[in-house]
């Protein structure tokens, strides 16, 4: 492949906007969509999507992996660096336990004679200072709703089931919900996997039976998003706990529960939530 440069990509100022956008111009001056460049680097599409938007900072391994599918000479690359330089506090303000592995561009735990900073509870969280297990549970969070929505999406569209099953099969993948819950599984404490899984399980539920042919407005749809609907919940929940915040209650939120029944049009009879 030819060599792809952008001399606007050289100045490394606002990094993570930068990032971004000179991987777009990049990719768009190689030819490829973002589900060709996702192929090459084994990110996902979705992923790819939010860095290039900036809704996601990116890391040096993405970057290098799409300097080399670009030939881009490493621009990239130190466009990610910088960026991890920018987000991080001077050192005379930030003890080592969090400078981050420069390979992957998540923040270093402590090791087992590292005292952990003192902070206090209502001290506000910078970028990066989530633990590492609860940061990736958040990930899976954001990725389980953003695919329910492409799922949505596709169940508005009149394709018959055969030409409904390759789009509802690819949401889960463009979210990136494959690739952060097997993070998490490696990564998160008991709680927080086990209510990851009944939440990944219950969207499962809801892309067989989109793939299927069920509508929106139809009970087949609604026998499973009330499901989801509370899985979800209760997985935000476990992470609040995780993180120290207090416990909240459908009734603190104006809800009758957490299955979202009781604002549901098209549902009259009540719910009994799962065990």
């Amino acid at each position: 492949m030819t060599s792809v440069r952008d001399d606007r990509c050289e100045s490394p100022t606002d990094s993570a906007e930068r990032l971004g956008e000179c991987l777009r111009r990049c990719r768009e001056a190689a030819g490829l969509s973002l589900s060709g460049l996702a192929r090459r680097v084994n990110y996902s599409r979705g992923y790819l999507s939010k860095v290039e938007t900036g809704r996601a900072p990116g890391n040096v391994q993405l970057a290098r992996r799409c300097d080399d599918a670009l030939a881009t000479d490493g621009i990239l690359a130190r466009l990610a660096q910088a960026q991890l330089g920018d987000s991080r506090p001077s050192r005379a303000a930030q003890p080592s336990d969090r400078t981050r592995d420069p390979a992957t561009g998540w923040p270093r735990q402590p090791g087992p004679d590292e005292a952990m900073p003192q902070r206090r509870p209502d001290d506000p969280l910078h970028q990066g200072e989530l633990p590492i297990g609860s940061a990736t549970a958040v990930a899976f969070m954001l990725a389980l709703d953003e695919a329910h929505n492409a799922l949505r999406a596709v169940a508005r569209t009149n394709r018959s089931p055969a030409a409904r099953r390759d789009p509802a099969n690819g949401t889960l993948d463009h979210a990136g919900v494959y690739a952060i819950r097997e993070r998490l599984l490696a990564l998160g404490t008991v709680p927080l996997v086990t209510a990851a899984e009944v939440a990944f399980l219950r969207l499962v539920a809801i892309r067989d039976a989109i793939r299927a042919g069920a509508g929106l407005a139809e009970a087949d749809y609604h026998r499973v998003y009330h499901p989801f609907a509370e899985a979800l919940w209760l997985f935000r929940m476990a992470v609040r706990v995780e993180l120290g915040q207090p416990p909240l209650t459908p009734d603190a939120l104006g809800r009758a529960d957490w299955s979202d029944r009781e604002r549901c049009r098209d549902c009259g009879e009540p719910y009994q939530p799962s065990e």
